[in-house]
């Protein structure tokens, strides 16, 4: 192709925003990079049209989407550039071989990742389908609810259906973790609840190998989160066996090395 019209191609898609330009040259935006996986999700025959977006969150932005098969489902594009998230140890350990690496190839791999988690526990474990990836993008299957945070459960359940949720939460947990996996990052706002009651745990990409070498803080701190939602609604005070120690005994099977420590739980080791 001659010099003038790959500079006339460059300069259009740059001025749609698929690719920007710098003192180097081109490079493919985020936007243009979103495109791409869209392109390959339809030469596939999966992806039929894309409808609203569902949010956007600090590691990327979420759309219903409608699949050739006529299904509904969902389409996540990881933007990880949003985050400075490489500080995380539950990040490097498949960053650290990486050198001078562009976010793009980082949403890459951590939309990789989450698509492969998600195969191993679904249908096990209470998580989305994973349908399709490709790039930084995942489609998976439709998932409704709204997260627990935006929900004051006590408007429309007993405190016992309250406490058996709580309960039903830590036997994912346990599954999650028989099958080789800590979420790493649980918490009101990654667990869905749907009128019926049922839920479904999201965001897995940071999730933890059970054989991790931190994996008692990641998991006790996930624990913990959960606990502290419920706190509110005082079913602790019912239960002696909601603790962080005794349910972190009961997911693994042993005692923890140390005892649990509110304090500091938080910034821990990220």
């Amino acid at each position: 192709m001659p010099e003038k019209d790959v500079l006339y191609r460059l300069k259009r898609l740059n001025k749609f925003g698929f690719v920007v330009r710098s003192t180097y040259g081109y490079a493919v935006s985020m936007g243009g990079y979103d495109a791409l996986a869209v392109n390959a999700f339809v030469k596939k025959g999966i992806l039929k049209a894309i409808g609203n977006k569902l949010g956007v969150g600090k590691e990327g932005d979420v759309y219903t989407v409608l699949l050739d098969d006529g299904r509904e489902a969902v389409l996540k594009f990881h933007k990880h550039g949003r985050t400075c998230f490489t500080r995380g140890k539950r990040y490097r350990g498949y960053l650290a071989d990486k050198h001078h690496i562009s976010w793009l190839y980082v949403s890459r791999l951590t939309a990789e990742r989450e698509f492969e988690i998600l195969n191993e526990l679904f249908p096990i474990v209470k998580v989305p389908e994973p349908i399709e990836w490709n790039r930084h993008a995942i489609i998976m299957g439709k998932v409704v609810g709204e997260e627990l945070k935006r929900l004051d459960l006590s408007e429309f359940m007993s405190k016992k259906e309250i406490k058996d949720l709580f309960w039903k939460i830590i036997e994912e947990v346990k599954k999650a973790y028989e099958i080789g996996y800590i979420h790493g990052d649980l918490s009101e706002f990654n667990i869905l609840l749907d009128e019926n009651g049922d839920f479904v745990i999201i965001d897995w990409p940071q999730a933890v190998p059970k054989y991790h070498p931190d994996a008692e803080f990641y998991l006790k701190r996930d624990i913990w989160n959960v606990i502290r939602y419920f706190k509110k609604y005082k079913i602790d005070k019912e239960d002696e066996k909601i603790d962080v120690d005794k349910i972190f005994e009961y997911i693994t099977g042993k005692e923890p090395i140390h005892k649990f420590k509110e304090t500091g739980l938080a910034e821990g080791q990220d």
